[in-house]
């Protein structure tokens, strides 16, 4: 990938010296080109592109890539409302513009010390699933582990670069970037040219751009990153995905299990996500490397879901401002060394104060199940393509539900009743598949996706399975209804 030729290079790579650092990679034989090579000027618009040679040999047409929306409507390209209003119509105009109204907007948040996170405090307290909670940096720094305040926690050393991912996680890694003003995404960028462009003085950066899909599990940045002893205890994944099933290898099967863990986040001054729900409603926990964000959050009643549904499905999400529609919102600032608990569900945008370093991760656990089917679901009646959803989720649940059969039918002491109450919504989640492969045809789109989500190396009768653990739970009087949150009156 480093090297200066590609296969199509018609002259001397000095005459086009300003042009190699843009490549772009065949997708169906992986052969590297310069863009200036293949005379592609559009190059970032492409989700599939082929080379001549492989164009000439097959039937392959190169496919344009759709904007990166939550719908697949059309939207207008101008902020029509905005202009009317005298206000910038550009969307990074527009959001310094609304977020200039939070500048006193009163920030509540639940700060705790670090030693509070524990697998206790999350099956019994009400704390982590009524508000986001933030541990303060301590307040006297462990340099090579600015985490250690958090049980079970590492983290990289405040002394760290983008330069320094770059060359743990591979400089020729190839790392999806999104422009912030298009919202648009990119995989022809290395680390290498990644770090090149953080490490130019913001003035002279052409574009805002951020950084927020790298996972590092496998890569020599592995040891440096381990996730609160509080998430690895209770995560679905790290808990009952089997270990010889989640190759850390590039390859094609190291793809087949959820790698969500470990994420590298890179964002530069001035750059934003705009309001969203982590895939399945998932617990994210954030640590800032260094750096200064700021997040709105808006808890997820069902007033506020179906307000973001309904901007998702819009097609004039560009010139609506959810904020305006979202009740109990609220603002929150995190700043180096501290680490933040964002809850199941919570509806959340972000803007970067200051270039900012992150790492965070995703995870399920047994504690608010009901919330993640509910998310589910939404992603699915608002199109949400499979890239952006949490990957192998129904896998997952059945290695859960067959983990906590073994653990129930083995006399394992019962389960908080937050737990029990997860295990039941877990149940009744894998109840609809086991439905469409007792009722759709063989040759159903959703009897194969039911029956391939089920892993029968460990579980060859589902009905069964769910029966046995629909008994569990009645013996141990599980209730009907989640507890009702506080932010729901």
């Amino acid at each position: 990938m480093r090297d200066e030729s590609c296969p199509a290079c018609a002259e001397s790579v000095s005459d086009h010296q300003n042009d190699v650092d843009t490549w772009i990679a065949c997708s169906h034989c992986g052969t590297w080109y310069h863009v200036v090579c293949v005379r592609l000027t559009n190059w970032d618009d492409y989700d599939k592109w082929y080379c001549q040679t492989c164009r000439d040999s097959l039937p392959l047409e190169p496919k344009m890539r759709a904007p990166r929306r939550r719908s697949h409507r059309a939207r207008p390209t101008t902020d029509y409302a905005a202009v009317q209003e005298g206000k910038p119509s550009d969307p990074i105009g527009r959001w310094t513009s609304l977020l200039a109204q939070y500048k006193d907007w009163p920030v509540r948040v639940l700060r705790v010390e670090g030693s509070t996170w524990t697998s206790q405090w999350l099956s019994t307290s009400l704390e982590p699933l009524i508000s986001p909670t933030l541990v303060p940096a301590p307040a006297t720094q462990d340099l090579d582990n600015p985490a250690s305040h958090i049980p079970g926690m590492r983290m990289p050393p405040r002394h760290t670069t983008i330069r320094d991912v770059a060359q743990l996680v591979g400089p020729d890694t190839h790392v999806e970037v999104i422009d912030v003003r298009t919202q648009m995404s990119s995989r022809a960028w290395t680390l290498s040219m990644w770090a090149d462009y953080f490490e130019t003085p913001a003035a002279k950066r052409d574009k805002l751009l951020n950084v927020i899909s790298l996972e590092i599990t496998g890569t020599a940045m592995q040891c440096m990153v381990e996730a609160p002893a509080m998430v690895r205890e209770n995560d679905w994944v790290e808990r009952d995905w089997p270990m010889h099933r989640r190759p850390c290898h590039a390859d094609d099967e190291a793809r087949k299990w959820p790698k969500v863990q470990r994420y590298v986040l890179m964002g530069v001054q001035g750059a934003f996500t705009d309001f969203h729900i982590d895939f399945a409603g998932t617990w994210v926990y954030y640590h800032v490397v260094w750096g200064h964000k700021m997040f709105l959050f808006a808890p997820p009643t069902s007033a506020n879901l179906a307000s973001y549904k309904a901007w998702t499905l819009s097609a004039h999400q560009e010139s609506e401002w959810l904020g305006d529609r979202l009740q109990q919102l609220t603002k929150v600032e995190i700043r180096t060394g501290e680490t933040m608990l964002i809850p199941p569900g919570w509806i959340h945008a972000v803007y970067t104060y200051q270039d900012t370093l992150v790492i965070g991760g995703n995870f399920l656990t047994d504690h608010d199940v009901a919330m993640h089917w509910r998310i589910e679901q939404m992603e699915g009646a608002t199109h949400v393509p499979r890239k952006f959803r949490f990957p192998h989720l129904v896998r997952l649940a059945w290695y859960v539900a067959y983990a906590w059969h073994k653990r129930l039918s083995h006399g394992t002491s019962a389960p908080p009743p937050r737990v029990m109450e997860g295990i039941a919504q877990l149940c009744k989640r894998l109840e609809q598949d086991v439905a469409k492969m007792e009722t759709l045809p063989s040759t159903s789109k959703g009897y194969k996706a039911a029956w391939d989500a089920v892993p029968r190396d460990v579980i060859r009768d589902p009905r069964a399975l769910l029966q046995e653990m629909q008994a569990h739970c009645k013996s141990r009087n599980v209730p009907h209804k989640r507890q009702r949150r506080h932010y729901e009156g």
